[in-house]
C-alpha cells in the first residue's frame, strides 16, 4: 500500500465553483442531505470524479482562472487507498517521469488541473438531466463511460 504523498496538500477548487459544488455535495446530514439529488459524498469524491471525467474525455488540464477555496485537505485522498495511487500514475502518465512521485505539489498541480477541466463537464451533465435525479443520471453517464 502506498503512503498518501498529499497528506500535506490542501485540495482547492476554483471560488466560481463553489456554489455549485455545494450543491452537489453532501455537506449537511438529515432532511436536506439526499444522494438523490447530491450523490457526492464529499468535496473530495466531486473533486476526483471531475478528474476520471476529464481523463476519460481527453480534456486538456487547465489550471483555476482565478481565486480559489479549500475545498478538503488532501489527508482526504487516504481515506480510499486507490486515490494517491491513481493521482500518481495520473501524473506519471502526464509527465512522462517517473520522478515526479518525489513532487507531490506537482502531481496535485496536475490532478487540480484535470479536476478544473471536468468540473464545467460534469456541471454541463446536470444541467441536461431533465427529470432524472442526479444520482441516477450520474450512474447513467458512468455506465455509458465505461461500457
Amino acid at each position: 500500500m502506498m503512503d498518501n504523498a498529499f497528506a500535506g496538500l490542501d485540495i482547492n477548487i476554483d471560488e466560481d465553483f463553489r456554489e455549485r459544488v455545494e450543491g452537489l455535495v453532501q455537506l449537511r446530514e438529515g432532511k436536506s442531505a439526499s444522494a438523490l439529488h447530491q450523490p457526492f459524498r464529499r468535496n473530495v469524491d466531486i473533486w476526483f470524479f471531475a478528474i476520471m471525467l476529464a481523463v476519460k474525455k481527453g480534456l486538456k488540464p487547465t489550471p483555476p482562472k482565478g481565486k480559489t477555496y479549500k475545498a478538503a485537505e488532501g489527508v482526504v485522498l487516504g481515506s480510499d487507498s486507490w486515490r494517491p495511487t491513481a493521482l500518481t500514475l495520473l501524473a506519471i502518465s502526464e509527465t512522462g517521469k517517473a520522478e515526479i512521485v518525489d513532487s507531490p505539489n506537482e502531481m496535485m498541480r496536475i490532478a487540480s488541473c484535470y479536476a478544473h477541466a471536468g468540473l464545467p463537464l460534469v456541471f454541463s451533465m446536470l444541467d441536461q438531466r431533465g427529470d432524472d435525479t442526479s444520482l441516477d443520471y450520474i450512474c447513467d453517464e458512468i455506465e455509458a463511460l465505461v461500457s
